[in-house]
This record gives C-alpha cells, structure tokens and sequence, in this order.
C-alpha cells in the first residue's frame, strides 16, 4: 500500500515539474516576464534586423520587387503646406493651393513609362506636361512650347554634355542605364546564414561593449521600452569598433561593394588613388579619431509593441543642444507606417526644431494596388517664431498585365542629339524664353509675380534650367557671332512700348541673368522708372503697375545689351 502511495506520489511530482518546465519554459520563451532589461534590450535591438518582425518587412520587399520589375498604373499628387510668421498672408496662400497632379503607366519589362502631370498654381491655372520614356529615349512635351516631344536619346551623352557647353565631360557616361535597379534586385539580399552570421558578429560586438551597463525599462501605454545611457566618448568608441569591425566584414563588404560598384566606378575615374568601400571607412574612422569629444551623453532605447520592435531612438545632450533622433515602425491589419523624427533642442531658450518623414503602404497584402503616403516636414520654433513646411506625396499603383505604352512616332519627337551645336544652343533658349513668358503670365494670373513661382518653394532646385539657359548663351558667344544675338534677344524682345506685366517679366530675366553670369560685361543694368544693378539680388517688380504702359529703351556696349532704361509712358 505504502509502495502504491509513493508510486502515485512520484507520478505526481513529475507530472508538477513538467507542468511547471513548461510554464517556465513558456514564460521565458514565450514571453518577457524572466528576463533581464539588458536581455530584452538585446532581444528587440537583434529583433530590428529579423525577416518576419524586424524593421524591413517582407511585403514591402516584395512589393519592392513587383513595382521594379512589373507593369502597372499610376497616379499621384504631391502638395505642400507652409505657414511662416510674417510672410504676406496671399503668399502663403497661394503656395499653399500650389500642387502637382500625375497620371500613368509603366512597363518595366519593355523599359517604358509615360505619365501626365499637371502643376497646378489655382483651380483654373495650370502648366500640362507630357512625359514619356520610349525607343530609349526621354521625352518632355508641353502645348505652351510645341506639339512634339522635345526628348534626349539615351546614347552619346558625352557628346551631348559638350554640345550644352560642359567642359568636364569625364565622369559623365554616354549611356544611363535608367533600369539598373531592376538588374541589381537580388545584390543586397543575404542567405540565412549569411544574415545569422552577421546579426551574431555586430550583436557581440554591440554587447561587449555595453557590458557593467545599467539597462532600464519605462512604461507607457501598450508601449514597452528599454534604455542604456553611455557618454559621448563611450558612443565614439562604440562607432569605431563598429566600423572596424565592418571594414574587416568580408559579407558585408563584398554586398556593399556590389551595390555601390558604379558610384566606386565614377568615383575612381577622377582619383589618382584607388577608392573602395574599406578606405572610405578608413576615412571615417580617421575622422572620428581627430574630432573633439564634447561633454555630455546619449541614451539608446528600444521600443517594443506586443513583443515586436517599434522604435529605436538615440537621444543626446551636450551643455548647448539636445537632440534626438527616432526611427519607428508599426504594422496593423496589413497597414504599414514608418516615421525618422529628428528633433534638436536648444538648452538655453529651449526653442526647438523638429524634422521628419514618414511613409505608409496600404494593401501589400495582396499586392493588387498599393497606396504610398509620404510626409516630409520641418516644423518649429527660429528666433521664438513659430515655422512650418510639410511636403505631401501621395500615390496609387494598380497592377495588370494590360499596360502598353507605344513607341514614339517619326513625326512626334525632336531628339536633340540629331541637332548640332549652334541649333542645339538657339532651340533651348528659345524654349526657355517661351517658358519664361508663360509662367510671367500665369504669375500675373494668381497674383505670385513678385515672388518668382510657388514651385521654388518646394523644389528648390528648378532654378536649375536658368543655368543651363547662361551655359547655353556662354557656349555660342564663344563658338559663333550669333552667340551675341542669341545673348542680347533675352532682352530685345521687350523693346519698345510694352505693358507692365511684360516689363515684370523683363526685370525677372535680367535678375536671373546678373545672379548666374560670371562675366561682368554680360551683366545688365536697369535705369528710370525703376533702377536695378549688376548686384542685386532682388527685382523691383513691385513698383510696376500691371495695368501701365511702358517703353523700352536699350544701349549697347561692344554690340552687347549693357543697360536698360524703363520709362512710363
């Protein structure tokens, strides 16, 4: 009987131990509730680069993939929302109603694409472009210039470059191969062993390093985080051991030199020393080794949501500024999000500025049609006023396998590499020009004259055609007489009586000449009813009256447009 009982009792206690070895075994595995903070910072940190839960997500490669290699539909606007204290309140509104609507479709597999893009100043002003890539050739066409096409060919870029007056043509190829990134999909993918090798090498290093730290936890909401604070030079030495150890990284390097190979390529055409992925490591490494170390401290923490990784931030103080920068992701019923917030505060007035973009994707689930979200902003405090720009994208892709673009047609383009240098030179000024008089008009329109086009305020670099147009006038001045003619009709154009919204226009071209010329005796003057100098940087368009009549005289020096004058009539 005593047997029977012992028996029975044994029987029991192992089936207790198991019950709890598997309750343990659970609550360690399963969940966070037995492990250290510094477990768990180690855990979500190595968690950021896992395939299934990790930072790059799998649906968003593969959408990656299909939207780079695939057929599909289009379509998309992109708009801003400014708000500055002190700018002139029609200003604001104005940019603000600015926006850039597109409509398409694209063929990888063919290598065409074409789309419809329409920039929007109001309700009823807009500037129509037609974009197309066809034959391997690019193609840009508006009504207010021609019919055509006006398009580049994909080949002999070279020569093209030094048509247009480039003299360093070296680092420029003779083709751009517009669909490399369709050829490189698979360079930076890793093996599974591969990927485990390189999360153990860097998350050894990482915990080497951290070792004796303090390892905290905070709580808010359904938000779990963990943090490890190191001073400056701790961080310092932190990023040199990384980068030691990743310039000694053979997986590593071998990818990224296979995915920066053509950037090394060009680098290395105009360097007398061999330029790779290891010296430019090295470099910064040097760098660091040579840069002074400030006082102060930066905490690491990661952020968990349901045992999967939502952020990782870094989060510095000095004795003058304190910034912090944030990467998170959150994934919701096949919704995706990802946010970078950048904000720097400064410790005596505590003014701050805050920088960030995000992007959402919904539908990667199914991969039928997918829609981006995309918002880059600055928004703050700069000298105790309150600043804001946001910039707004956002685009649709629908995929079918019933896309086609057509060829372009003999009579629908006007390639300009078929085109010598003198007609090559005369054809982009006059379209310039006429682009020129069309947005002075469409300016006058919305009542944006006196402050260029809302288009700057968002892509600040469409001031770039202004300096082709010089490049262009620069060119045939050196190459032909008619570089003087072609020069002096900027102006010429406007001589005689002409109404005020002509003469704002004229005075806008002057300005954009004086700002890019670099000859002195090819800057223009303006005298009478309003003055501007060869230095200005400014143009007086609001003491026009767009109602007014004018007239225009002009002088010349050596041949050349050198002075001005405005009269009223």
């Amino acid at each position: 009987m005593k047997q029977k009982i012992i028996k029975r009792l044994i029987i029991v206690l192992l089936i207790t131990i198991l019950i709890l070895g598997g309750i343990f075994a659970y609550l360690y595995f399963g969940t966070d509730i037995l492990k250290t903070n510094e477990q768990l910072f180690f855990k979500y940190l190595g968690q950021m680069v896992d395939t299934q839960e990790g930072f790059i997500d799998t649906q968003l490669i593969e959408y990656s993939n299909k939207k780079y290699t695939g057929k599909y539909e289009d379509s998309g606007n992109f708009s801003i929302d400014v708000d500055m204290t002190g700018m002139d309140s029609q200003m604001l509104q104005t940019i603000n109603d600015f926006n850039i609507e597109y409509a398409g479709k694209i063929d990888n597999t063919a290598r065409k694409n074409e789309q419809d893009i329409s920039i929007n100043y109001s309700s009823d002003v807009n500037f129509p472009i037609k974009y197309k890539y066809a034959n391997e050739t690019l193609g840009l066409q508006t009504d207010y210039v021609s019919q055509k096409y006006i398009g580049i060919e994909n080949r002999n870029l070279k020569e093209f470059a030094e048509n247009l007056g480039i003299t360093d043509t070296e680092s420029i190829p003779d083709t751009i191969d517009l669909f490399s990134r369709l050829n490189n999909q698979e360079t930076v993918n890793f093996t599974e062993e591969e990927r485990k090798q390189v999360i153990h090498t860097y998350k050894t290093m990482i915990q080497e390093k951290l070792t004796g730290k303090e390892f905290t936890k905070t709580q808010e909401n359904e938000v779990t985080s963990y943090s490890v604070q190191m001073t400056n030079q701790e961080i310092q030495d932190l990023m040199v051991t990384f980068l030691e150890t990743l310039k000694n990284d053979q997986i590593m390097m071998s990818k990224m030199e296979e995915m920066f190979k053509e950037a090394l390529d060009s680098m290395n055409q105009n360097s007398t020393e061999k330029i790779t992925i290891q010296t430019m490591i090295q470099e910064m490494i040097d760098d660091m080794y040579d840069s002074e170390i400030g006082e102060g401290s930066t905490t690491i923490t990661v952020s968990q949501i349901n045992r999967k990784v939502s952020a990782i931030a870094l989060t510095s103080t000095e004795e003058t500024t304190g910034v912090e920068l944030k990467l998170t992701k959150t994934k919701d019923q096949g919704n995706l999000n990802y946010g970078i917030e950048m904000n720097i505060t400064d410790v005596e007035t505590q003014e701050n500025m805050k920088y960030f973009l995000t992007a959402s994707y919904q539908g990667l689930e199914q991969l039928a049609s997918v829609n981006e979200t995309y918002q880059y902003g600055i928004t703050g405090m700069i000298d105790g006023q309150e600043q804001k720009m946001i910039c707004n994208l956002n685009c649709t892709d629908t995929f079918h396998d019933g896309i086609i673009v057509e060829d372009y047609t003999e009579d629908e383009i006007q390639v300009l590499n078929e085109y010598n240098q003198e007609e090559l030179l005369t054809l982009i000024m006059t379209i310039a020009e006429r682009i020129s008089e069309v947005n002075a008009m469409q300016m006058e329109e919305i009542g944006f004259s006196e402050y260029g086009n809302p288009i700057m305020f968002a892509f600040p670099l469409t001031s770039m055609p202004i300096l082709i147009y010089n490049q262009a006038s620069d060119v045939m001045n050196e190459t032909s007489m008619s570089g003087v003619e072609i020069f002096n009709s900027q102006f010429t154009q406007y001589e005689g009586k002409q109404r005020g919204t002509a003469i704002k226009s004229l005075l806008q071209m002057v300005l954009s000449n004086n700002m890019v010329e670099t000859d002195e005796n090819r800057k223009v003057e303006v005298s009478g009813v309003v003055t501007m100098t060869k230095d200005d940087i400014e143009a007086p368009i609001s003491e026009i009256n767009s109602g007014s009549m004018y007239n225009v005289e002009i002088q010349y020096t050596e041949g050349m447009v050198h002075e001005i004058i405005i009269t009223e009539q």
